[in-house]
């Protein structure tokens, strides 16, 4: 079969399309013929060794969300399984023909979703109506801010806050990005390029700031921050995509009796009794809430996607085409 493979950390260019032994069924395990793996940006991580959590070492395969059929399964593993359509995360393996995954990480694709959708909506979804109901709860009438509007679970988040009934705010990395954010329905788009970006966030708020940050960037301008958020805020960190932020002095959090989080989907998944799962797959199917699918890559085109990335080309999720349509 063919099979992405790094076998030591770098730029793209790492990224090797080679022959592979196709996998077997191990104890608790299935096999799945990969349709689809999305684009997430802990592949990009991973692939140039900038996280420690989850990393699967080198050499790896890269995909780390992915959807498919159960091709076999092994012992203890129903046999019903084989021929359902699945999607999986946190795995890797799904930028390559066949891929192994527990089977208690499976998650059942809904009919009416598409392949292209089904290989990111178990990240994408799941991780912004958790943001929005379980890491910050939010209200009616906050103001909420979201980092990276203008990726897949930055413009999710706006649709979920919105119909919760938040005032939201898209920043996002300069303005040629605005038009594509506006069409999920911010009260405003802001550059965050721009080092003025928190006047921008006060000025729309009457001068108090949010109540809500969601960051997925990190990085060193991540202390802006504090100065966007209101009294009694919180700011939730779910990614650090520029890099690792200052430390912040506990001092700077007492000024405003504000308070700050990290964020990992599977936490709030194991309390959550599935609420998300229940709220999203059903908005998803009908169109109130939308996972923009932009960019669609060929296997053998991995290392430019993983490029474009990079070089922050792409808008929404981007997919890595493996089989198909199954």
């Amino acid at each position: 079969m063919q099979s992405v493979t790094v076998a030591a950390p770098g730029g793209p260019e790492v990224l090797q399309l080679i022959e592979a032994e196709t996998p077997q069924s191990a104890p608790g395990e299935v096999v799945i013929e990969v349709a689809y793996a999305a684009l997430n940006p802990l592949d990009n991580h991973a692939r140039a060794d900038r996280i420690k959590w989850n990393h699967p070492g080198y050499p790896f395969t890269p995909g780390f969300e992915f959807c498919g059929r159960v091709s076999s399964v092994g012992d203890g593993v129903d046999e019903t399984l084989i021929g359902r359509r699945v999607a999986t995360n946190g795995q890797w393996g799904g930028n390559a023909e066949f891929a192994t995954a527990p089977a208690q990480a499976l998650v059942m694709v809904p009919d009416a979703f598409d392949w292209q959708l089904a290989s990111c909506f178990s990240t994408c979804a799941y991780t912004a109506w958790l943001l929005v109901h379980s890491a910050a709860k939010v209200k009616p009438d906050q103001w909420v801010v979201v980092h990276s509007a203008a990726g897949a679970v930055g413009s999710l988040v706006i649709q979920i806050a919105k119909s919760a009934g938040a005032q939201v705010i898209g920043l996002v990395g300069g303005e040629h990005k605005f038009e594509f954010v506006e069409q999920f329905g911010p009260d405003a788009v802001i550059d965050y390029l721009r080092d003025d970006w928190p006047d921008g966030v006060k000025a729309l708020t009457d001068g108090r700031g949010a109540d809500v940050i969601f960051d997925g960037n990190a990085g060193d301008r991540a202390p802006m921050n504090l100065d966007a958020i209101a009294p009694l805020g919180h700011i939730v960190y779910l990614g650090a995509s520029a890099g690792q932020a200052p430390p912040v002095p506990p001092s700077m959090l007492i000024g405003k009796s504000c308070s700050m989080s990290g964020f990992v989907q599977y936490f709030h998944q194991a309390v959550s009794g599935g609420a998300e799962v229940a709220a999203t797959h059903q908005a998803l199917a009908d169109d109130v809430w939308r996972i923009p699918i932009e960019r669609e890559f060929d296997l053998t085109d991995i290392a430019e996607a993983h490029r474009a990335w990079e070089a922050r080309e792409l808008l929404g999720r981007s997919v890595i085409r493996v089989g198909g349509d199954l």
